[in-house]
């Protein structure tokens, strides 16, 4: 049987021993090392190669977070399940968002945590209970804010925002789309009545930091 390599992440010693006492009853896990922080988990994983990482968000140096992002950018092929006592919309969404495939908070049964392993290893996400809830919540206000932004504006006038953050002037626009100078400016005036925004750079910095448009 190819048994699972796992890397523990976490400077609580009770934590690191529940979690042992759970491995050593299942077959098919093995743990191949513990890490007290950031630093150390990092150099583990890099010499170790294991296959899931159970990680921590709070722990002294690079926090829980910042470390899942490295690891899922240097070394893909390991599934990072945060296991953290730090339950709340920012912690797991920022660790969905960083690369993590499951969030397992620690008050959790035992079992949820061999269950989440065993869910990753197949590259599929992980979540239960409240955490699922926070995800879906989090995905549906962001796409009722996505919406909401898209059903205000017009297709002629998305593109037009679109041109404005690549820099045309209104010329440009107009040559561009066929429109005169004086037709682009009133689409400009209607995107920023709409969107109640009162300078070109004002209109640049909302289009990027709510990706109405690609750049």
């Amino acid at each position: 049987m190819n048994k699972i390599k796992v890397l523990v992440v976490d400077d609580h010693d009770l934590i690191v021993l529940a979690i042992r006492q759970v491995f050593s009853k299942v077959p098919d896990v093995k743990l191949m090392g513990i890490a007290k922080d950031g630093d150390e988990a990092f150099q583990k994983t890099s010499d170790l190669r294991p296959d899931v990482i159970i990680l921590d968000i709070s722990m002294p140096g690079m926090d829980g977070i910042i470390l899942t992002r490295k690891i899922t950018h240097d070394f893909p092929e390991t599934k990072v399940v945060l296991h953290s006592a730090l339950v709340s919309e920012e912690f797991i969404v920022s660790g969905f968002e960083a690369g993590a495939m499951a969030f397992v908070p620690k008050n959790f049964k035992p079992g949820q945590l061999i269950e989440a392993i065993r869910t990753v290893m197949k590259g599929e996400h992980y979540s239960k209970g409240f955490v699922s809830e926070i995800l879906i919540e989090n995905f549906l206000k962001n796409k009722n804010r996505r919406d909401g932004l898209n059903h205000r504006l017009t297709d002629r006038e998305t593109e037009i925002l679109g041109a404005i953050t690549e820099g045309m002037s209104n010329q440009q626009m107009a040559d561009n789309f066929c429109i005169s100078v004086r037709t682009v400016e009133a689409h400009k005036s209607n995107i920023m009545k709409k969107l109640k925004i009162s300078t070109t750079a004002g209109l640049v910095v909302y289009a990027i930091k709510n990706k109405i448009v690609k750049i």
